[in-house]
């Protein structure tokens, strides 16, 4: 490891120490969004989709129970923090090592051993693992519908990872067969539609009353976190994620990702390198309310801003590691055919050429994500642009 590296993964740790109280997000190939806005404003709901109430079975009240706290609200409708009932476990274990990930105890399919407080929630569990000093590694375990199988509405998502995480995707489906405890990635560049995105430590995702992600009942999940060790010691980490459903007759708008990526990157050596990327919004869903956005940027990354082509500001920030969230309340409202510009500058000091991938360290990348309302089938949008001057961007409506 160079002394560059060392001193760019040092720089990092500290970083997410500074932060790691702090409720915030990061893409990851990644994003992490924490929203709790407080609606549409009257007459700007973008085809609000009413739920059925069959759509899932036994999905208790509209307002589940807690047994944590309530958390803290922030102004402006921001992101809230607190904790949840615990509800049901699923993939309790110890053992997997980054080096060797055979280890470990397999995850269960039904309920794990914890008292079911609130029927509401469940808890998923990666297998611990180890992070080698010096390391940076990619790991996956899957799930089994963490729901008996039945639609769900997801009203509020929340994720714990010890210190070392860089980000945290809970992907939409499963790998067949399963990994069932928590294995290296076989592909690290892997971005599948995504439920919950982190970027900190601790994040809480909550939506508002009437807003919820939908969970199809055929689909497994797979959880995936990026981390580095800076350190002179192994370290052991854990990662936990929770999710809460609410009653589905109550949602009204189904939201989900809007991901805007730059695939093909080139960052010469140097000072205030730019790369401006462009994606329009396709016409899918016809109008659809913005409730939230990040950006994604590695180590060299400086500075980071993304507008609509009205002009209007949607994050402007100088942090590459866990960057602010933002939420947009009231929701932003973009049509079929608006577009989102974003910009990242990066001061590459490396003396060699940089390009997109997956490592915090040695590659770059330029990422903008938000979530949105209302997509009928809970579907994320979806641009890739392949070009190397960020123009003729393809857009993509993504399935899950």
């Amino acid at each position: 490891m160079t002394r560059m590296t060392r001193g760019l993964l040092r720089v990092s740790a500290a970083l997410r120490q500074c932060r790691g109280g702090v409720l915030a997000i990061a893409m990851p190939v990644s994003t992490a969004l924490a929203v709790a806005c407080s609606g549409p404003p009257a007459g700007t709901d973008p085809g609000g989709n009413q739920a059925s109430s069959g759509a899932a079975s036994d999905e208790g009240g509209a307002n589940p129970s807690s047994s944590g706290s309530a958390g803290t609200g922030q102004p402006g409708g921001g992101p809230s923090t607190g904790t949840s009932g615990s509800g049901r476990t699923i993939g309790a274990g110890t053992g997997a090592s980054a080096g060797s990930p055979s280890g470990g105890s397999s995850a269960s399919s039904g309920p794990g051993s914890s008292p079911a407080s609130d029927p509401n929630t469940v808890t998923l569990k990666m297998t611990t693992f180890t992070v080698a000093p010096g390391q940076e590694v990619f790991m996956c375990q899957d799930f089994t519908n963490p729901f008996g199988g039945a639609d769900a509405a997801i009203g509020r998502s929340e994720s714990d990872m010890t210190p070392g995480s860089h980000h945290l995707h809970v992907f939409y489906g499963a790998d067949s067969p399963p990994n069932t405890t928590a294995q290296v990635c076989a592909n690290p560049f892997e971005f599948r539609s995504v439920l919950h995105i982190a970027g900190t430590p601790t994040l809480v995702t909550q939506y508002a009353a009437g807003m919820a992600a939908k969970l199809k009942g055929t689909l497994g999940l797979r959880l995936q976190v990026h981390y580095l060790n800076p350190g002179s010691t192994a370290l052991q980490a854990n990662v936990t994620v929770k999710l809460t459903k609410v009653d589905p007759s109550t949602v009204k708008n189904w939201v989900a990702e809007l991901y805007f990526n730059r695939t093909v990157l080139s960052v010469p050596p140097g000072s205030g390198q730019t790369v401006m990327t462009t994606c329009t919004v396709p016409s899918t869903f016809g109008p659809i309310g913005l409730i939230g956005g990040g950006s994604h940027m590695h180590s060299r990354g400086v500075h980071f801003v993304a507008t609509t082509n009205k002009g209007v500001s949607l994050i402007d920030t100088s942090q590459w590691d866990a960057p602010p969230p933002v939420t947009y309340d009231p929701p932003l409202i973009l049509n079929p055919g608006d577009s989102i510009t974003w910009t990242c500058t990066y001061n590459n000091t490396t003396g060699n050429t940089l390009t997109f991938g997956d490592s915090a360290v040695k590659n770059e990348m330029c990422i903008y994500v938000g979530r949105y309302y209302s997509s009928p089938t809970g579907d994320d949008i979806e641009c890739q642009s392949p070009s190397p001057n960020g123009a003729g961007a393809v857009t993509n409506n993504v399935p899950h």
